[in-house]
C-alpha cells in the first residue's frame, strides 16, 4: 500500500481515529523547533496554543484600538461643546488651541482665516490669493493632508516655529457653495516628531474633525 493509498483512505474515513484513539498516541512527527519526535497529539496541542496566542494578541490589539477611538471621541465631544459655547472667532480659536494642546498633546498649532475684509478677531488672516500659490498643492487632495511640509508651506503656516515642525496635519476649513469648495481657512497642527503625522496612518479622524470645525467656524463668519 502506498502513501497515497493511506492518505486517500484516511480522507474517505474521517472517523478512523475516533474508533482507534490509542493509535494517535503512538504516531510521532518531527518537532517543529528542535527536530525531536513528538506525538501527533502533542503537535496538535502546540498548534492550538499558538492559534490561541495569536487570537488573544489580535483581540488585545482590537480592544486597544477601540479604547483609543473612544478616548478620541470623548475629546472631540469636549471640543465641539466648548466651541458651541463661544460666540466669537477669538473664542473659537482659543478653545481649539486649548483642546489641541491639552487633550491631543499637539506641539504646534496655527489657524489662518482667508478673507478679503477685516474681521473683528485676533486670529491671523490672509487673502486666499496670497495663500493659494503656497498651499494649493497640499490642499489639492481631498480631505486633510498629513506628512512633511515644504519650506514655503511650513513658513507660511507656522511662521517663526517652522524650523521646529517635523510633521504636520493640515485641516481645511471649508464650505460648499454651488458645488464648489470655498476655503475659509486652515488649521495646521505640527509635531516635533518626524512620523507623528503620517500619510500611512490615515486621516479619517482628521477629516471628521475638519468637517466639524468647518461647520462651527461658518456660524461665526459674517
Amino acid at each position: 500500500m502506498s502513501e497515497e493509498d493511506v492518505v486517500q483512505y484516511l480522507q474517505n474515513t474521517p472517523g478512523f481515529f475516533e474508533r482507534n484513539p490509542a493509535l494517535l498516541e503512538e504516531l510521532t512527527i518531527p518537532h517543529p523547533v528542535h527536530g525531536g519526535a513528538i506525538s501527533l497529539l502533542e503537535r496538535q496541542v502546540s498548534l492550538l496554543r499558538k492559534s490561541t496566542a495569536e487570537y488573544r494578541g489580535e483581540f488585545e490589539r482590537l480592544v486597544s484600538i477601540a479604547r483609543e477611538n473612544e478616548a478620541i471621541m470623548k475629546k472631540s465631544r469636549r471640543l465641539i461643546l466648548k466651541c458651541l459655547s463661544g460666540d466669537s472667532l477669538d473664542d473659537f480659536a482659543g478653545v481649539v488651541e486649548e483642546v489641541m494642546r491639552e487633550d491631543f498633546a499637539v506641539n504646534y498649532m496655527s489657524m489662518v482665516l482667508f478673507t478679503e475684509q477685516p474681521l473683528d478677531t485676533s486670529v491671523r488672516m490672509a487673502s486666499w490669493e496670497s495663500a493659494e500659490p503656497i498651499i494649493k498643492e497640499m490642499l489639492a487632495q481631498s480631505g486633510c493632508y498629513c506628512g512633511v511640509l515644504s519650506v514655503a508651506e511650513s513658513e507660511f503656516l507656522f511662521q517663526s516655529q517652522s524650523d521646529s515642525v517635523m510633521s504636520s496635519a493640515i485641516m481645511p476649513l471649508v464650505s460648499f457653495e454651488g458645488g464648489q469648495v470655498v476655503y475659509h481657512g486652515v488649521l495646521a497642527l505640527g509635531s516635533n516628531r518626524l512620523n507623528h503625522f503620517d500619510k500611512e496612518k490615515g486621516s479619517l479622524f482628521l477629516d471628521y474633525l475638519s468637517d466639524l470645525l468647518s461647520a462651527l467656524l461658518l456660524r461665526l463668519l459674517p
